[in-house]
């Protein structure tokens, strides 16, 4: 599932309504055409042209001041990004969660207090391209406690739009969806 410039709120106030219909993650993005991919602290399985790659991008360490000791944290696959743009996401969520100490855990898991669901866009717009993005907090039944979003700009545009958008800006965003989780677990007003 994409999501489009409109499903965006000019601020965190309030609870918007979830971007677009729902999709069984796995399946393709209808915005960008891109599958879901799986998060770290879950098993994962890349098509490439040589095949399939699996693996584990799994951490679990102490949990940082301010973040509850019986928080953990599960990343839900990511939905709309190609494997190329996710991956330095998803390396970047692992590492910096274990740096603030923030718990992960898996899918099997039955512990997880939070799952945060990430929902990607990459739309042409001019001779750049907009990157839209919405992190949904839920808890294990899947109900949302909380909502982070926003968007960033990089130089370039074209057919695909995903080919212009750099590890970095990717990494950046994030840096953005733990420091936004961090505030709300640890009941900062934000």
């Amino acid at each position: 599932m994409g999501v489009a410039k409109s499903d965006l709120q000019s601020s965190q106030a309030g609870t918007p309504a979830t971007p677009g219909t729902a999709t069984t993650p796995g399946t393709p993005s209808t915005a960008t055409g891109a599958p879901a991919v799986a998060a770290p602290g879950s098993p994962t399985t890349a098509q490439t042209d040589g095949g399939t790659a699996s693996g584990t991008n799994q951490a679990t360490t102490p949990t940082a001041p301010g973040t509850p000791r019986t928080a953990k944290l599960r990343f839900a696959p990511i939905v709309g990004a190609p494997i190329a743009a996710a991956t330095p996401l998803s390396q970047r969520l692992s590492t910096l969660a274990k740096e603030k100490g923030i718990t992960l855990g898996t899918a099997a898991d039955t512990d997880n207090t939070h799952i945060m669901k990430g929902y990607f866009s990459a739309l042409p717009d001019g001779n750049q391209t907009t990157i839209i993005y919405v992190w949904d907090v839920l808890d294990p039944a899947g109900t949302r406690l909380h909502r982070i979003q926003g968007q960033e700009k990089v130089p370039g545009g074209g057919t695909d739009p995903w080919r212009a958008v750099p590890p970095k800006v990717m990494e950046g965003i994030a840096d953005k969806a733990i420091q936004g989780y961090l505030v709300w677990v640890s009941g900062a007003k934000t």
